[in-house]
């Protein structure tokens, strides 16, 4: 028997995957279809941690025993952060904070692996399917238009496709063109800027420490074994470790953002990842405490990631199509926050498209619904998440004049000046603490039923 509309899932990375699972469980009288560019579905990445925000989706979507089965021993009912300023020959204990706050660590491709099994149980997802365009017409379906030439149709698009998402891209090409036609070169210039992502000024050097492989002798110094995530800082550059599992081995994440002075909102020429060696890393981190030294001693080259942002959008829908996740939000990953946004859009689509009272008559006062509650939330995580950056990073205006050989010295910012700046990074991050996604969900639907009965 039909569904009651059909729904096209562009992009089967994180967002489109759990898209996919929300709308088996909550709408199954929603019939839906996942394209995908790649030629094939791979996992990829390194660490990714799941607060309570995120965690509780998982529980929401039954996902909770099989994830916790790949986090090893990645459960913590609290999270321990110790921060450093390491950028000089003796690094300073600046604060230990302990978060009461629920987080799993996984390895992301274990993760992404259980994401893709659990969609591939009952649908099959159509790989290299590059979508190129799509074009809605007032009363007919959406057509999307392929790369390799083929079509398809669907009632509702949602664009799960990434940084650079191909649905953004023509969503804001024809919204511009639209501008243009009414005599707006302003409007439609800006709106044109929207279509590609921007350089967000931070490259992150990513790759892990096998604990098992370390020489016996380095097995026994105390940066290998600590249980909570350590930000080692220092100006326009930062390190951050903490323990994850792959399979049964326990590995040191190791993420190392620097920033590029003058580059944010540029368009980056890329290419935008890379493998790179041991010593194109550690030369950012010459001269850096001991600790820092040990971990750039023992890592074994990185992967380069060019850290594209999507400018703040106007709006996440246009008629009956809908973007989520980094198709819509991509940020930096300061918070470490991204794939909890990116669940939190494919949570709340799927519990709005299960509503009764949601039909193809009404999708399009649904999405905007969608846009109003999820497009402010997400973009003031993301500029949460960027600030959590510029402060890690003594980037903010009180260190304006501050430049690294004065922070390499040691001498120039006193204690309490970096407690305060700790101070300031944790409550960027209490947003975490004080809001709940069930809460958020009550809120969502209440606004939706309100619109639909005004409809």
């Amino acid at each position: 028997m039909p569904g009651k509309f059909s729904v096209a899932i562009v992009g089967a990375g994180l967002s489109g995957l759990m898209l996919a699972i929300a709308l088996r469980k909550f709408a199954p009288d929603v019939d839906f279809e996942i394209y995908e560019s790649a030629t094939q579905l791979s996992e990829v990445g390194a660490g990714l941690s799941l607060q309570e925000r995120p965690w509780s989706i998982m529980q929401a979507l039954g996902l909770e025993s099989v994830l916790k089965a790949i986090a090893g021993g990645g459960e913590k009912q609290s999270i321990s952060l110790s921060y450093r300023k390491s950028d000089q020959a003796e690094g300073i204990s600046i604060d230990d904070i302990k978060l009461m706050e629920t987080s799993f660590t996984f390895h992301r491709a274990a993760l992404q692996k259980i994401l893709i099994e659990q969609v591939q149980s009952t649908h099959t997802i159509h790989l290299r399917k590059r979508l190129a365009s799509y074009a809605q017409s007032k009363d007919g379906p959406i057509e999307l238009r392929f790369q390799d030439g083929t079509t398809a149709t669907c009632d509702l698009l949602l664009a799960a496709d990434g940084v650079r998402s191909a649905v953004r891209a023509s969503m804001y090409s024809q919204l511009a063109d639209a501008a243009s036609t009414s005599g707006k070169a302003d409007e439609a210039a800006e709106l044109r800027t929207y279509v590609e992502p921007v350089f967000s000024g931070t490259i992150i050097y990513r790759t892990i420490i096998r604990l098992d492989d370390l020489p016996e002798e380095a097995k026994a110094q105390p940066v290998f074994h600590k249980q909570g995530m350590t930000l080692y800082c220092g100006k326009n550059k930062h390190l951050v470790t903490y323990p994850i599992y792959q399979g049964q081995s326990k590995v040191l994440n190791v993420a190392a953002p620097v920033t590029i002075a003058g580059q944010e909102g540029t368009i980056h020429p890329g290419p935008h990842t890379a493998s790179v060696s041991k010593e194109e890393l550690a030369q950012y981190y010459a001269g850096w405490e001991p600790d820092v030294q040990e971990l750039m001693k023992h890592v074994d080259g990185a992967l380069k990631w060019v850290v594209n942002v999507v400018k703040p959008l106007p709006t996440f829908v246009h008629g009956n199509v809908a973007l989520l996740g980094d198709a819509a939000h991509a940020m930096t990953p300061h918070q470490g926050a991204g794939a909890g946004q990116c669940f939190e859009d494919a949570f709340l689509l799927a519990k709005f498209l299960a509503r009764p009272e949601v039909t193809k008559d009404t999708l399009s006062v649904t999405l905007k619904v969608y846009d109003e509650i999820r497009r402010p939330f997400s973009q003031k995580v993301a500029a949460l998440s960027r600030m959590s950056g510029k402060t890690a990073h003594f980037d903010t205006p009180e260190f304006a004049d501050l430049t690294e050989e004065q922070s390499a010295s040691g001498t120039t910012l006193s204690l309490e000046q970096l407690r305060e700046n700790v101070a300031k990074l944790k409550e960027l991050g209490d947003w975490r603490l004080n809001s709940q996604v069930g809460e958020d969900l009550s809120d969502a639907l209440r606004k939706l039923d309100a619109a639909l009965g005004a409809s």
